[in-house]
């Protein structure tokens, strides 16, 4: 069994290293000016920072049901967390090769990570109901930044 600190290595592994490429590709998130910000939308640098407690609870997570031997349900986890750190390439990437807005790619994919987030949680919780718990925060804060994206788009006119 992997130790807990194995777990948390991994988590941040992926991470940093699916996001490590973003910059070499040309792909960066332009901040809202200051009089285009929403009330509730945080300052850039807050995005990071909840990203890596995130990751911390589903590293967690990971860990709990190895220690159950519960390898496939193990599996989804990495998977939802791949699917988060991959954000940059369904939103600035496809924008990029698309034309199509971010901001709408952001909220497709905002969508798709709240399911899948929310199917994790519940194959988890047919599991154990108590470290269903810990895939909830990723699922209110992609809800939250969802909002924000909806949001941008008003404010945008689109």
């Amino acid at each position: 069994m992997e130790s807990l600190l194995a777990n948390f290595v991994l988590f941040y592994a992926i991470l940093v290293l699916i996001n490590l490429p973003v910059p070499f590709l040309g792909l960066k998130f332009s901040g809202n000016e200051v009089n285009k910000r929403l009330w509730f939308e945080p300052p850039g640098y807050v995005i990071p920072i909840v990203w890596v407690v995130l990751f911390f609870f589903l590293a967690i997570l990971r860990y709990k049901l190895l220690e159950f031997e519960a390898n496939d349900l193990a599996w989804l986890v990495i998977f939802l967390a791949v699917l988060c750190a991959s954000y940059a390439y369904y939103t600035l990437g496809l924008e990029k090769l698309t034309g199509i807005s971010a901001l709408k790619l952001g909220l497709v994919g905002n969508i798709l990570v709240i399911l899948a987030g929310l199917w994790v949680g519940a194959q988890v919780g047919d599991f154990s109901s108590k470290l269903s718990y810990l895939v909830f925060p990723v699922v209110v804060w992609t809800f939250y930044a969802t909002m924000i994206l909806i949001g941008q788009l008003r404010l945008a006119g689109n």
